[in-house]
């Protein structure tokens, strides 16, 4: 083991965790993957090299004995094995680092190698809390990227702040979103990492990533897919590393497109189809249309011909597709301009929801994974055309270049989202149209009986545990006295 050199005299950890594992910096390396802290095998220099599963969460492992260095344990191998030979990266030929290059845990009563929260209220260049002093710290003094560095990969929300900036982040409509539904999969410009002046990054302009030498790439630590609702992210992650190297092949993001602000003589055969409106009134502000061949239309809500005349309303061929995101939220406004009496639909969010069940169904969050452009949410207000077309855009270029060829590959699942979903679409665009009707006594009745179910089972509960105030509906209680 290695101890705390020198130059990490005047952080807030120094006193906090005995060791100091460096950096594994390869000179010629062009990325750079930057993970949080180091665990046990990477202070002790325990390479791991097999682990013997003996029985239920116990193991035996042989490792080999090398210098103390990011990434050689459990979480490094499944770093070397599935997630970066996805970049088409031999481990070689990568730099690798730690946001904190200690393991402060135990000493300021964390788990091992845990590290004090950063919450949403802290700021790089302003907070004064030792969590960040210690990340700016620890960057400045033994952060150095070789020449060759093109691409740095920050592995969770510790590398993420500690170089960006960016924790959360507000999305369309004013709500907070943290690391992972804000910028996990997308990428931000930066000016050279050798002369590189660490700041919050802007995230109010369109970062492109073609046209710049030096970029940052977000993405989760292998680690924490292993914690509580983060495991439904796997998949993700390994898409993440799938476009780190589209990314460094110059194949994404695409350029930008450009659009139309008319609307078109008459509908494509196939198109995607996407709306603006307000939610408060539903008043419709514009919609954006995507056919197969990305020609694009963005028309704003007064520039639309038909507004709700049939005789204006633009011809449509029978049997043509209409794609979108949420068809139930977008078909109302659909009905306004074309016929849609003999048109069929497709639904990603319902298509998402039979191939990657467990996963999100948002349009940030299917972009994330396979869309053509950098993250572009923020152009919401200030480049709100671009932003509307390009939500046109997306779901055409993911349907044609993923979707249909992971359904072509799985035909049961195919065979649910046409046969079981898709049908749903028009039982519950009718149901909101229409409602539903309601026997209000009937209600009532029924919610005494399950109110007085449920009190029966809080009754038996807490005969079995023991316990006169266990709480039935205290999730985490539950599942220790059922588990352990």
């Amino acid at each position: 083991m290695i101890p705390k050199p020198s130059s990490c005299i005047g952080c807030p950890f120094y006193q906090h965790g005995k060791y100091f594992t460096p950096d594994a910096i390869v000179d010629d390396a062009t990325v750079l993957f930057i993970a949080q802290n180091p665990g046990p095998d990477e202070e002790a220099g325990h390479k791991l090299i097999r682990r013997h599963y003996l029985s239920y969460g116990q193991y035996h492992d042989d490792f080999e004995q090398v210098t103390p260095q990011p990434l050689i344990g459990a979480t490094g191998q499944l770093f070397n094995k599935r997630f970066l030979p996805l970049t088409g990266l031999p481990r070689k030929n990568v730099s690798l680092a730690n946001s904190i290059r200690c393991r402060p845990g135990t000493s300021l009563g964390l788990k091992a190698d845990g590290l004090p929260n950063l919450t949403t209220k802290m700021h790089l260049e302003t907070s004064k809390a030792d969590v960040v002093r210690a990340l700016k710290h620890c960057r400045d003094a033994h952060l150095h990227v070789p020449a060759s560095t093109k691409l740095i990969v920050t592995m969770g929300r510790y590398a993420q702040f500690q170089l960006t900036g960016i924790q959360h982040e507000d999305n369309e409509y004013g709500q907070k979103q943290g690391v992972v539904e804000s910028w996990r999969g997308y990428g931000v410009d930066v000016g050279s990492f050798q002369t590189q002046s660490w700041h919050t990054v802007d995230t109010s302009t369109y970062h492109d990533l073609r046209i710049s030498d030096t970029t940052i790439f977000m993405t989760m630590h292998i680690a924490a897919l292993y914690q509580g609702n983060n495991k439904r992210y796997y998949h993700a992650v390994l898409q993440d590393f799938h476009k780190m190297k589209l990314l460094l092949q110059g194949k994404w993001p695409r350029p930008l497109p450009v659009w139309s602000d008319k609307q078109p003589a008459t509908w494509p055969g196939y198109a995607a189809f996407d709306t603006e409106y307000y939610p408060e009134t539903s008043q419709l502000i514009r919609w954006s249309l995507c056919d197969t061949d990305y020609n694009l239309y963005c028309v704003e809500s007064e520039d639309t011909l038909s507004q709700w005349n049939d005789k204006l309303r633009i011809p449509v061929q029978p049997g043509s597709t209409v794609l979108a995101q949420n068809l139930l939220a977008d078909l109302p406004y659909l009905q306004s301009i074309i016929d849609v009496s003999n048109v069929k639909f497709e639904d990603m969010m319902l298509a998402n929801s039979v191939l990657w069940t467990g996963e999100p169904h948002n349009l940030n969050y299917i972009n994330s994974l396979y869309g053509a452009f950098n993250r572009y949410k923020h152009l919401s207000k200030d480049s709100p055309q671009l932003y509307s077309a390009l939500d046109a855009y997306e779901p055409m270029y993911i349907w044609k270049s993923h979707y249909l060829p992971e359904f072509k590959k799985d035909n049961q699942s195919w065979l649910v989202y046409k046969k079981y979903r898709l049908p749903l679409i028009h039982i519950i665009n009718k149901a909101q149209q229409t409602g539903a009707r309601l026997d209000g006594a009937r209600l009532v009745e029924v919610q005494k009986i399950l109110q007085d179910k449920l009190a029966m089972l809080q009754v038996h509960a807490r005969v079995i545990t023991g316990d006169d105030s266990f709480n039935i509906g205290g999730q985490k209680r539950v599942k220790e006295e059922i588990y352990g």
